[in-house]
């Protein structure tokens, strides 16, 4: 007797069952997940891009509620449209196989054994993988660039990536998640969106503009400014008449104000470079801010004090919100290769500066030879194997800078709070302090350049800076006389930070205001051309 279902006996259904799994593969049929794992457990190498994060992808695949993630999903041809607009997100398209993948995904549908379709799968994953870090980690780490820096590593956890891909109803809904998860990060993003945009339509307008214009001006010219505005978001519409009119006028200020230039209405030489500028640099710019954020922990960006060294200022933000900036400049900047992200653990007022043997042989010991007394007066101190010892005991007369160097392990000299030490009122206390050096500069440089060779070469100078201290120091325990108070008492104590208070110093030739405005400022030291060159591969220049 023959058992039938709906009509059709059993025989017949077996055959219509193993018919449909080979054409579908086992991207539908029960065994795909064993047969990725199968792949996995070999002992042999896979291919690079699997092979290097193996186990955690055997993790994801060797779990009970494991899936296959592409294979029989429409996730693969949506990874394939997410490479294809990958520079949206301030990647290189370069750098993925979208084409061979794409390749790969249709050799599907030509009846492929367990083994090849499951290495199809692993493909997916491993390159799924690499844009994943890239997107959260970045591409490059600060060590690339500048051997000395210290950034603390920053990599994904593949198997948390594969598992937050599989819970994610669409994968764009995994990238809104995955992406760093911060305000400027967003709009750089949303405005390389806009640039992009730009530049599949030809491009910036350029400029021919000889002479400066006033609002309320008249000519042929008005209309290119107008579009050009428009082209930065500035004006609601690209078209208009040639009056240069109120709404133009505060497009311009708004325009100067972005490239950091001094505000007004008035069409300058210096705003017309700025705006001709071609697109592709100012897509550099931009793809290259997004790299940086990258590198910067996700625990880091909580609360944040960022300095950004190319620009001469620093932003304090919460939870990605800037709330305040101000001026902070890096010492001897031609040569400060700082990308430093740290806790910021203390603050002292009036701090104790260790002196330098170099600062002694070089400053100090033309003054020692003379009068001793004179510089204890100052202030400085000699500590020798943990005891002081007094300045006038040693014979300063016959001593020479290279003798002193000798003794580098013998002694150490200190500067308390004083007219004469560099570290001005306050200065911070870091974790990796050896790495960045954070203190209190009077005022900003004349010429815009600080520099003091006896300072570490990674260190700030952060100016009128009592504002700031409000928002590092933990109020809890502060005095309730506040800042200025306490400080003008003169002596030296320390007072813990917020608990979970980072320090990042980098360079940023884009950045994002406290009012929320982006504004694209200058490269002098060409870092952004460094970084360029090693996302690109290239030799440094």
């Amino acid at each position: 007797m023959v058992t039938r279902r709906a009509g059709l006996p059993i025989g017949f259904l077996a055959v219509f069952i193993v018919w449909m799994s080979v054409l579908s593969g086992p991207t539908l049929a029960n065994g795909g997940v064993e047969d990725v794992q199968r792949v996995l457990n070999t002992p042999e190498r896979l291919s690079l891009i699997v092979e290097k994060r193996r186990r955690e992808i055997s993790a994801y695949y060797g779990a009970e509620d494991a899936s296959l993630l592409w294979l029989g999903t429409d996730r693969a041809p949506a990874f394939l449209d997410l490479l294809r607009n990958v520079h949206l997100h301030g990647l290189r398209p370069e750098d993925y196989p979208r084409a061979y993948l794409e390749t790969e995904l249709k050799s599907v549908d030509e009846g492929l054994s367990p083994s090849e379709a499951a290495w199809i799968e692993l493909l997916f994953t491993g390159h799924f993988l690499d844009f994943a870090n890239d997107l959260r980690a970045g591409r490059v780490t600060p060590r690339v660039l500048y051997p000395g820096a210290y950034m603390p590593v920053h990599t994904i956890n593949g198997t948390d990536a594969l598992k937050r891909l599989a819970a994610a109803p669409q994968l764009l809904d995994f990238v809104s998640i995955w992406e760093p998860q911060d305000d400027t990060y967003r709009l750089l993003k949303t405005h390389l969106e806009r640039l992009y945009a730009v530049k599949d339509d030809g491009g910036f307008t350029y400029l021919d503009i000889q002479e400066e214009l006033s609002p309320g001006a008249q000519g042929d010219q008005v209309p290119d400014l107008r579009r050009r505005m428009f082209e930065d978001g500035l004006v609601g519409e690209g078209t208009g008449g040639e009056l240069f009119d109120k709404r133009l006028a505060f497009a311009v200020a708004q325009s100067k104000h972005r490239y950091v230039l001094p505000v007004s209405s008035e069409v300058t030489p210096r705003l017309i470079r700025a705006l001709n500028i071609p697109i592709e640099r100012r897509i550099e710019q931009v793809s290259n801010a997004m790299e940086r954020i990258r590198w910067i922990p996700p625990e880091f960006s909580r609360v944040k004090l960022f300095i950004n060294k190319g620009e001469n200022q620093f932003v304090f933000s919460e939870s990605g919100r800037v709330v305040m900036e101000g001026q902070a400049f890096a010492n001897c900047p031609d040569r400060n290769h700082a990308n430093t992200a740290t806790a910021i653990e203390a603050v002292t007022f009036h701090p104790t500066w260790q002196v330098p043997l170099e600062f002694l042989g070089n400053e100090l010991l033309p003054r020692l030879k003379d009068d001793p007394t004179e510089v204890e007066g100052v202030g400085y101190y000699l500590r020798r194997k943990g005891a002081d010892v007094p300045l006038s005991s040693l014979p300063w007369g016959q001593a020479t800078p290279r003798a002193i160097n000798r003794f580098k392990d013998e002694f150490n000299l200190y500067l308390p709070a004083s007219d004469e030490n560099p570290l001005g009122s306050y200065a911070f206390r870091l974790r990796q302090e050896q790495k960045l050096a954070l203190f209190h500069l009077d005022s900003a440089p004349e010429d815009g350049v600080f520099c003091n060779p006896y300072l570490p070469a990674n260190a700030f100078g952060i100016v009128d800076g009592l504002a700031l201290l409000e928002q590092v120091i933990e109020p809890r325990v502060f005095p309730a006389e506040g800042i200025e108070n306490r400080l003008a008492r003169g002596d030296t104590i320390t007072f813990p930070a917020r608990s979970g208070l980072m320090a990042v110093a980098t360079h940023q030739s884009v950045w994002l205001q406290y009012q929320g405005a982006i504004r694209f400022g200058h490269d002098p030291y060409l870092e952004d051309s460094r970084l360029t060159a090693a996302l690109s591969g290239r030799p440094k220049p």
